[in-house]
């Protein structure tokens, strides 16, 4: 009988080794689901921020293009401008020399 009493001990002793892994296990996974969760809550917000960069990057880059369309536009009007008050000050320089030399 003690033959069978060793057995049986025995089993009993695995059998609460293996509850205590379980216990084990079950506590690993909890934390590991509690550290899941935070990373979750993380990732959100950090999705959240990301799209609200993306969204700042494609309003200041539209802005930055009308600004630059604005600006081409400005010079090219200034040229204009430019071109315009050389041939009115060459005008008046013939006039001028023109009125100088009739009097």
């Amino acid at each position: 009988m003690s033959n069978y009493q060793n057995l049986v001990a025995e089993l009993i002793g695995t059998l609460e080794d293996l509850r205590e892994k379980k216990e084990e296990l079950k506590c690993e996974i909890y934390e590991e689901e509690e550290e899941r969760r935070r990373i979750e809550k993380e990732l959100e917000i950090l999705s959240e921020r990301l799209d609200r960069v993306n969204e700042t990057i494609m309003r200041t880059a539209t802005e930055k293009r009308e600004l630059e369309k604005t600006i081409q536009e400005t010079e090219h009007t200034k040229n204009k401008i430019v071109e315009s008050l050389k041939t009115l000050l060459h005008v008046l320089q013939k006039e001028s020399q023109y009125h100088i030399k009739e009097q």
